[in-house]
């Protein structure tokens, strides 16, 4: 399910509801409510983006509208990368930072057994990571942090991952961890439940893609496609790695 729900004038709530067995179509609804989000922006709307769940427990990101030449949607405020450690696919503990330090950083909240946004936003980054040249692709890193650890092991992710790009970076861990780190974010997970019977996961589908000064300047919503994120890259490397360092 995809629910878009205005909350005041300028304020809109966007996530992703799955329940397992109901496989909910997001690329086409999915894809036009990211435009008419970017339209409105470009219009010169003071949009709030936020994701599901308890708005008291997920504080809205402040956007001030698309770039010209970029498919994400500018922050006002840049979100700061969690110095956040967990599982990753080899059972060993990863650092976020660590791991990725140098590098354009694109992190994405998810789960393996998602039957829509989550296959696609990692097809799609697969494939344009392809269309880039070898000395671009090896500064960009690809993070997905699950949202369903009970079910997402180390080795699921890892299989799952390779599906798209060996060299994908996959987190699992204590959920309550992984919530809190998304939080601030503006990414707003709710945990998993059985109650009607289907075993249902929602979380925010946005990408953040974070420069070597581990700050996030744009934010990139659901209906990106490889096309999209292959024009992008390359400019993004370019903005992203000359902001300096950590402060």
């Amino acid at each position: 399910m995809v629910a878009v729900r205005p909350f005041t004038m300028l304020r809109i709530t966007m996530f992703f509801s799955h329940a397992t067995g109901r496989g909910a179509r997001v690329a086409g609804p999915g894809a036009a409510i990211a435009r008419r989000l970017a339209g409105a922006a470009a219009l010169g709307l003071l949009t709030t983006l936020a994701a599901c769940g308890n708005q008291a427990d997920s504080p809205p990101v402040r956007v001030a509208g698309p770039t010209p030449d970029l498919h994400g949607t500018r922050i006002t405020t840049p979100l700061r990368e969690p110095d956040l450690t967990l599982t990753g696919a080899s059972g060993r503990p990863v650092n976020l930072r660590k791991a990725t330090e140098g590098r354009l950083t694109l992190v994405y909240f998810g789960y393996t057994h998602c039957p829509d946004v989550c296959p696609t936003t990692m097809a799609d980054l697969a494939a344009a990571l392809r269309k880039l040249a070898p000395a671009q692709r090896t500064r960009i890193a690809v993070v997905f942090i699950t949202t369903d650890p009970w079910r997402d092991t180390p080795k699921v992710i890892k299989s799952w991952l390779a599906s798209f790009d060996s060299s994908f970076i996959g987190l699992t861990g204590d959920y309550a961890k992984i919530q809190a780190a998304a939080k601030p974010l503006g990414i707003a997970l709710e945990r998993p439940s059985s109650t009607t019977g289907d075993y249902e996961v929602t979380h925010g589908a946005e990408v953040l893609p974070f420069g070597t000064d581990h700050r996030a300047h744009l934010i990139y919503t659901a209906g990106v496609t490889a096309a999209d994120w292959a024009a992008d890259l390359p400019k993004l490397l370019r903005e992203t790695t000359t902001k300096g360092g950590d402060t």
